[in-house]
């Protein structure tokens, strides 16, 4: 890795350490997603690349400069408590890890990530040990939850910190977190020195292929160092001295279509599952290493960026008023590669405290909440969680109201039609 004054560019991979690696998407010079700034603050705001490599050694997608941690943690405004389907999506989680792998009472229960307490929350009380690691800010929130939390990014420390304390936990689970970690074959060693001789690792992240197939690049943003998928992962884990066992694709997850892995120990009696075995062989079939499908991709996000500008300038032609409904990290992606900003977008309504009376970063769009954005009479508001497109279609005052939603991914295109 070579420094300059901004960001670290990354000349190696993080998984296998070749240099063999090749720049296939440029999203432009952005800033950290979940930065979101006051309006005095807004100019103050530093931008880095925000682009994408492929390592030709072991199909490793990752990003080509990293932005300090302090950039990014220090205070981070994502709760992901504040959505109700997370939430419910995170209970059915644990519950079917439990049900599975049915771990004794009094067990070590630890989340790697924990934010605000979301996946300790869906344990139930009292009959296991939770424990959350989260250098965050949004850490002190799940302290005041009452939830036991290690005050680290994972490292030896955090490991030497959980065993004295707690022990070897039974069940490790993290979401939404592999893909932040600049240094993935130091963390999942670290995982595997937290492991119980029995234990069980489960993780949930965005599947890279998916992401390409489905043209869900805004889930491209500095926070995730790493893009995954289960090849290059499969060499990192066997490393550490971890095995995966179960991955399974997921519908719904924190920032869209996600992948469930399922690991342990690498003497461990779990046997593969076909289905692990058919997305290994899915993904040789695909090309993980090859360039063909990183060009088709990188063209194809081009093409949403026209399409999605077209129909929103087409509607503010015709004196319609355009707003944002949510304003998630990786809206901000999408936002500001389409450079549409606050002379476009009216406001964005958002129920996450922390973030209302601030602007989006970047694009500087004015957050508000629910009741001043439906008094400004908004007509289509482009839905940045579009992840929770039903969920908004069904419950939300602004549709209930008539309010239209523009969908910007796969595809943009409107709706109710």
């Amino acid at each position: 890795m070579s420094s300059n004054t901004a960001s670290t560019a990354l000349t190696k991979c993080i998984a296998c350490g070749s240099s063999d690696l090749w720049k296939y998407l440029d999203l432009g010079a952005q800033p950290p997603s979940n930065d979101f700034p006051t309006m005095e603050a807004m100019h103050e705001e530093r931008r880095y690349p925000l682009s994408v490599q492929l390592c030709r050694s072991c199909g490793l997608s990752q990003l080509t400069h990293l932005v300090p941690s302090s950039e990014i943690f220090s205070d981070y405004a994502y709760l992901a408590s504040s959505s109700k389907p997370l939430r419910e999506h995170y209970a059915v989680m644990v519950y079917d890890i439990l049900k599975r792998f049915t771990p004794p009472e009094g067990s070590i229960c630890l989340d790697v990530g924990a934010n605000d307490g979301i996946t300790l929350s869906a344990y139930p009380s009292g009959k296991f040990r939770t424990v959350g690691i989260e250098p965050s800010s949004a850490g002190k929130v799940a302290r005041e939850k009452g939830f036991a939390i290690i005050d680290r990014f994972l490292d030896h420390e955090a490991v030497e910190l959980l065993k004295e304390q707690y022990g070897q936990a039974h069940i490790i689970t993290a979401t939404n977190v592999l893909a932040h970690i600049p240094n993935l074959p130091k963390a999942v060693e670290c995982v595997q020195a937290c492991l119980h001789e029995n234990g069980v690792f489960v993780a949930e992240f965005p599947y890279y292929i998916d992401t390409m197939e489905q043209l869900y690049f805004d889930t491209i943003y500095h926070e995730h160092v790493s893009y995954l998928t289960l090849t290059p992962l499969v060499k990192v884990l066997n490393k550490a001295g971890l095995r995966l066992f179960d991955a399974a694709r997921v519908a719904f997850g924190a920032s869209g279509p996600a992948l469930r892995i399922y690991c342990c120990l690498a003497e461990s009696p779990y046997q593969m599952t076909d289905g692990l075995k058919t997305l290994l062989d899915e993904e040789e079939a695909w090309g993980i290493t090859r360039e063909t499908q990183y060009k088709k991709f990188s063209s194809n996000v081009f093409s949403v960026k026209t399409e999605l500008v077209r129909v929103i300038d087409c509607l503010i032609r015709k004196g319609q008023n355009v707003g944002v409904m949510s304003a998630p990290a990786k809206g901000n992606t999408l936002l500001n590669f389409c450079g549409l900003d606050r002379s476009k977008l009216v406001a964005v309504a958002e129920n996450n405290a922390r973030k209302i009376g601030h602007v989006t970063p970047g694009s500087h769009i004015p957050i508000v909440d629910d009741e001043t954005f439906l008094a400004m009479k908004i007509d289509y508001a482009l839905l940045l969680s579009w992840n929770y497109a039903d969920f908004f279609l069904h419950h939300s005052e602004f549709a209930k109201r008539g309010g239209k939603f523009i969908i910007p991914l796969p595809q943009p295109h409107i709706v109710p039609t």
